[in-house]
């Protein structure tokens, strides 16, 4: 693995250096860190199991002179509204809630836990002809996707609800993904204002991993199409090169 991002980086650059001239003269090659926050909302089985919910990040994107780009990515997704909420069924009483060793209503909350990393390859077409460097972001990608129920019960004095008794309910789910992207990624001679807002989508062909599912008795064999769609702000910090030997980080 230590020897893929050099090849890419060669790959893109070919050899030549960072550009040292202004973004609004030519299209340069360059290097940036990013950080972006979004909105992700469910499709087909995901929806099922989760509502809409965040996603936080970051990524690693080289961009060639001829616009082309290479980014890979880390996104963490999160929520709080959880609609398969009747995992915990075999544990309620009666009066429809669980009980904890001391015969104490306990309080149990479920949230969408989980992550998305992958390799995106993409082209930027300018739009404006004062900014080559910027413009229509297309991208397309693969990776991997894990998500799982996230059950919290703070006293820890449900016997059925700690350590690894927590694996028989959480529906751990994990898979190969695939991706695509559509944005306005923006370039500029202000180095702090450099940004990508676009939709995002990711296809996860996943399965259940546990061998057991506590609630049913059964193991869960069923192959899982989760889609992702996400409205994602990112914010890049380009590397430019502007002497021999010497980055600037911006």
């Amino acid at each position: 693995m230590r020897w893929i991002l050099p090849c890419l980086i060669a790959l893109l650059f070919g050899g030549q250096s960072f550009g040292q001239r202004s973004v609004r003269d030519s299209t340069l090659s360059f290097a940036s860190l990013g950080a972006h926050v979004g909105m992700q909302y469910p499709f087909a089985n995901l929806s099922e199991r989760f509502g809409y919910g965040g996603i936080a990040g970051a990524e690693l994107m080289i961009k060639n002179k001829k616009n082309f780009t290479i980014e890979l990515e880390y996104g963490y997704i999160f929520g709080s509204r959880v609609k398969e909420d009747t995992i915990l069924q075999p544990l309620l009483t009666s009066q429809n809630f669980i009980v904890n060793r001391e015969g104490e209503p306990a309080d149990v909350f479920l949230a969408q836990r989980g992550f998305i990393t992958y390799l995106k390859v993409g082209k930027i077409f300018p739009v404006f002809k004062a900014n080559p460097n910027s413009g229509i972001h297309a991208t397309v990608g693969f990776g991997y996707m894990q998500h799982k129920i996230n059950i919290t019960e703070a006293s820890q004095k449900v016997p059925q609800l700690i350590g690894d008794y927590l694996k028989g309910y959480d529906r751990f789910t994990n898979g190969f993904l695939a991706s695509q992207s559509f944005g306005y990624s923006h370039f500029s001679d202000y180095k702090l204002v450099n940004y990508y807002i676009g939709v995002e989508f990711v296809e996860g062909f996943t399965q259940n991993r546990r061998a057991i599912n506590f609630d049913t008795g059964v193991n869960d064999p069923t192959k899982r199409m989760d889609v992702m769609g996400s409205m994602v702000f990112r914010w890049y910090f380009p590397i430019y090169k502007r002497q021999p030997q010497e980055f600037y980080f911006y």
